[in-house]
C-alpha cells in the first residue's frame, strides 16, 4: 500500500469513528463534539489526523467551530452541500421524478410500518399542523414549512431511525432543484387541505388503505413543477 493510500485509509477509519461516536453519544444538530483532544484519546489517533479530519468536516458545512466554545453539529440540510450537489447530479427530470417517486415509496413505507407496529399516531401533532396550515391559508400565506412539518411527522410515526435519515436528504433535494411554487392560490390550498383533514381522520380511524391512498392524492397535488 502506498503512503497514499495509507494516509486515505487512515483518514476514513477517523471518519467513520467520528460518526459512530456522534451515533453512541446521541449528538444532535446543535450539540457540541467532545474536544480534539478527547477525541484523539478515544480514537486512539494522533491530533493532526484527527484535526485534518475535523478541518473537511468544517469545509463541508457539517459541523462549525465557535471561538472559545467548541466544534458543534450543524443540521445536514442547512449546509451548502445541498444545494452544490443537486445543482450537479440532478439536473434531467428523470432525475427529479426519481426523486418524488423516491419521496413517495417512503412516505407510504412510513405509513404501513406505522399501522403494523400498531403505535400511537401522533394524531394530535398532525392535527395541530392542519390547524396551522389553515391558519395560513386564511392569512393568504404559504402553508409549506406546515406541509413538510406534516410529512416529516408521518415519517417519525414509523419509527424507523434509517427511513428518517434517507427522507431527509431526498426532500432537500427536491427543494434544491424543483422547488415549491411560493404564490398562494386559495382554491388549490383549500383543496389540499381538504385531502389533509380526510388523511388525519383515516389515521385515526386506523383505516390504513384509505390513508395510503390519500397520501398519493397529497403528493401529486403538491408536487413540485
Amino acid at each position: 500500500m502506498t503512503r497514499a493510500e495509507t494516509s486515505c485509509s487512515k483518514f476514513q477509519v477517523i471518519l467513520e469513528r467520528i460518526y459512530d461516536i456522534i451515533e453512541e453519544d446521541g449528538l444532535q444538530p446543535g450539540d457540541r463534539l467532545p474536544s480534539e483532544r478527547e477525541l484523539s484519546e478515544r480514537l486512539n489517533a494522533g491530533r493532526s489526523s484527527v484535526r485534518e479530519v475535523l478541518r473537511s468536516l468544517e469545509l463541508l458545512g457539517l459541523i462549525s467551530t465557535r471561538r472559545g466554545e467548541g466544534t458543534y453539529l450543524e443540521p445536514f440540510y442547512a449546509h451548502h452541500m445541498v444545494d452544490l450537489l443537486a445543482r450537479f447530479i440532478l439536473q434531467d427530470q428523470k432525475s427529479r421524478q426519481g426523486l418524488l417517486e423516491m419521496r413517495e415509496l417512503l412516505e407510504l413505507g412510513a405509513v404501513r410500518l406505522a399501522f403494523n407496529k400498531g403505535r400511537e399516531l401522533e394524531l394530535a401533532s398532525l392535527e395541530k399542523l392542519l390547524d396551522e396550515m389553515k391558519h395560513a391559508v386564511t392569512q393568504k400565506q404559504n402553508p409549506s414549512t406546515q406541509i413538510e412539518q406534516f410529512h416529516k411527522t408521518i415519517i417519525q410515526m414509523a419509527d424507523n431511525y434509517l427511513l428518517k435519515r434517507v427522507w431527509v436528504p431526498v426532500t432537500q433535494f427536491i427543494h434544491a432543484v424543483v422547488p415549491m411554487d411560493q404564490e398562494v392560490n386559495e382554491a388549490r390550498w383549500h383543496s389540499l387541505l381538504l385531502k389533509y383533514e380526510q388523511l388525519v381522520a383515516a389515521l385515526k380511524e386506523r383505516r390504513q388503505t384509505q390513508a395510503t391512498a390519500l397520501l398519493v392524492e397529497i403528493l401529486d397535488l403538491i408536487k413540485y413543477s
